[in-house]
């Protein structure tokens, strides 16, 4: 998956912290079926004078953790 974001131009870092495994620069994480929890997700932004604001995302679910709805014959 990938998490894209706009930055106002005071911003000169943006990183991204998946499933609580620290901060990377990359804003890619990949996932399969095998993933079945919630993915939490904070995008932190960095300004020039090292001031940091943290965005948390609500925890995303994936199509295939959806339950199951039965269809009619």
């Amino acid at each position: 998956m990938e998490v894209r974001c706009r930055q106002h131009s005071t911003i000169t870092k943006v990183q991204y912290n998946f499933n609580n495994q620290g901060f990377v620069d990359n804003n890619k994480f990949t996932v399969d079926k095998s993933f079945s929890n919630v993915l939490p997700v904070v995008v932190r932004g960095t300004d020039k004078f090292s001031n940091t604001w943290d965005i948390t995302l609500e925890p995303l679910n994936f199509v295939w953790q959806a339950a199951n709805v039965p269809q009619g014959p």
